[in-house]
């Protein structure tokens, strides 16, 4: 269960402390706790070495009924020599030279010397029980004086990695594969915080990989507001679909490859980038680009099919009760009135003042009964428009119409039999991004509220500030996408719809919808507001969080109330690099 380092780690429980620690943004202050154990150890450069990297302590806890470790991380170290003690910065340079030159030869051969540990509770304690090593949560205090060994290899890996799990990445200190239950991962809903540069999308890109892999019937629809997907995930995007609001990249293979960003060590592995633009250009000329359109697209010859198959489709989805039936009804009555059929044009029906008047009252009855900012009434407001100011001249063709792509199409479609496996939606206008994510998400709980798909569904937004910033407007739609955003990681788990975040700015998210984030990933974090944030939305010691500047690229802190092995234990991993996968497929 204990790794001693050959007798060299001596080491015992000094005292056992409590600090505070609050900071304040626009106006906010937050205050979280932190408890801590500073334990005394021999000195022996070989310890403070190893101590410099994340580990486990186990610390002794004799109770009223059995003998147990309680389980600690190391979260600050320092060698500490006896006579540092009386060195004082008053004293002449002299005698103060001569006090350090005594000390640096002094460091291994005086046994007055010790490491001072600074650890934080795991809310765990480990036994041995019929030769197996068993963990389970606690609430005990450790005593001081009290013995304290290093958690060996095979009790940290049965203490943080999941049985049966897929593999993330790599422990730090430790060097052992680290695992996760990725179905809960995606069911209960991951965040992913790190400043710029920290490697945010090459992690969500290979935990995609992961999920797609381990969940046989899983649907992945990434929203994507920066062009990093498309490249990130190059390698299966053969097998997947691209949809954008950007007609330009539409028509123009060189478009999509001009709107994406190549990260700079993909592109130095590569020796430039010609490899990728080949494989984006083959991608585009194989058809995998299409239109998302945000809005109901002008008609040749729109027809009275285009009202009933809407308030038809309203009706089954449960939309405004009573209202979408009698609206049909109502409709069904004026075709036999009037004779018309589901193909008589909307223009025909316009010249003729009363019986426009008559089909616009049905369409103002059933606006009035639904959501003013969901779907519905956008759509339902669309067609009033459209019968109050038909356009003039030439516009696309019903057949053509039917082809395209709406965020509500894409929820519907993303659930259907054989959709496509992943679906990058690149979208680089913000305000269009909000819209979209709204109204997809409306329409994707809608569905499964109703019972009507039991397909896994996970929903990636990148750069989650801009859907679910914390102060939201009806003007620049963040309102709509925070309600559907919150909306979705409160209710999704119910329905397997399940959502992930990846985000810089974690001082300025909804709280409501961050503290709904069952597991998360966090690199560096240079505010200081930032850090206490998630220490306080996740229960977290401070002092953990403070380790976050030591991290290079690739490394993450890694905390899971559900998909690691232990509940909120937080552990140091390099996370898989994603761009191997990369590299493999265009230079095989």
């Amino acid at each position: 269960m204990f790794d001693d380092m050959d007798g060299k780690f001596v080491c015992r429980l000094r005292s056992h402390r409590t600090s505070f620690m609050s900071s304040k943004s626009r106006g906010v202050e937050v205050t979280v706790q932190s408890s801590a154990a500073i334990l005394d150890a021999q000195f022996d450069l070989q310890v403070l070495d190893r101590l410099h990297d994340p580990c486990f302590i186990a610390i002794r806890r004799p109770s009223s009924d059995h003998e147990c470790y309680l389980i600690y991380e190391v979260v600050g170290v320092k060698g500490i020599h006896l006579q540092e003690l009386g060195v004082d910065p008053a004293m002449p340079k002299v005698l103060r030279e001569e006090f350090l030159q005594t000390i640096e030869k002094g460091w291994e051969d005086s046994k007055e010397n010790w490491i001072d540990i600074t650890s934080v509770p795991m809310g765990h304690l480990v036994r041995v029980s019929d030769e197996k090593i068993e963990f389970e949560r606690t609430r005990l205090t450790p005593l001081t004086g009290t013995r304290a060994h290093l958690l060996s290899l095979k009790a940290t890996r049965e203490f943080v990695c999941a049985e049966k799990g897929s593999e993330i990445g790599t422990l730090l200190g430790y060097g052992l594969p680290f695992t996760v239950r990725v179905p809960d991962l995606v069911r209960y809903h991951t965040g992913v915080f790190g400043f710029t540069g920290v490697g945010k999308s090459n992690l969500v890109a290979s935990l995609v990989r992961r999920a797609l892999e381990f969940m046989g019937d899983l649907r992945v629809v990434i929203f994507d507001l920066s062009g990093e997907y498309i490249v990130n995930l190059l390698d299966i995007m053969d097998r997947g679909s691209i949809l954008t609001t950007e007609p330009e990249i539409v028509e123009d293979p060189r478009a999509l490859v001009d709107s994406q960003i190549v990260p700079e060590t993909l592109e130095a592995s590569l020796g430039g980038t010609e490899p990728l633009e080949k494989a984006l250009i083959d991608l585009h000329t194989k058809g995998a680009v299409r239109k998302l359109e945000l809005s109901l697209p002008e008609l040749t010859d729109p027809t009275l099919s285009l009202v009933t198959n809407f308030l038809t489709r309203a009706h089954e989805l449960g939309k405004a009760g009573a209202a979408s039936s009698a609206a049909l009804i109502r409709i069904e009555d004026l075709k036999r009135q009037h004779g018309l059929k589901e193909n008589t044009p909307l223009r025909e029906i316009i010249a003729k003042g009363s019986l426009k008047s008559e089909l616009v009252q049905t369409l103002q009855s059933f606006r009035a009964s639904v959501h003013q900012m969901s779907a519905e009434a956008k759509e339902a407001d669309s067609l009033l428009d459209f019968l109050a100011n038909p356009p003039m001249g030439t516009a696309r063709g019903r057949e053509e119409v039917d082809e395209l792509t709406r965020p509500e199409d894409l929820a519907e479609a993303v659930l259907s039999e054989g959709a496509p496996k992943l679906t990058v939606v690149y979208i680089p206008d913000q305000y269009d991004a909000r819209d979209s994510v709204a109204r997809y998400i409306d329409r994707l709980l809608d569905v499964k509220k109703r019972g009507l798909s039991k397909v896994n569904v996970l929903t990636v937004l990148d750069e989650a500030q801009e859907f679910i910033p914390d102060r939201t407007s009806a003007r620049d739609k963040t309102e709509d996408s925070s309600v559907a955003v919150e909306s979705l990681l409160r209710q999704g788990r119910k329905y397997r719809a399940g959502c992930w975040l990846s985000t810089q700015r974690v001082a300025h998210l909804n709280v409501n919808a961050l503290q709904q984030l069952h597991s998360y990933f966090a690199s560096t974090l240079p505010r200081l507001y930032d850090r206490i944030v998630v220490a306080d939305a996740y229960s977290l010691d401070y002092e953990v969080l403070d380790r976050l500047a030591e991290l290079e690229i690739g490394e993450w802190l890694f905390v899971s109330y559900k998909a690691s092995k232990m509940r909120n234990v937080p552990v140091f991993l390099r996370a898989v690099n994603n761009e191997d996968n990369l590299i493999r497929y265009l230079r095989p």
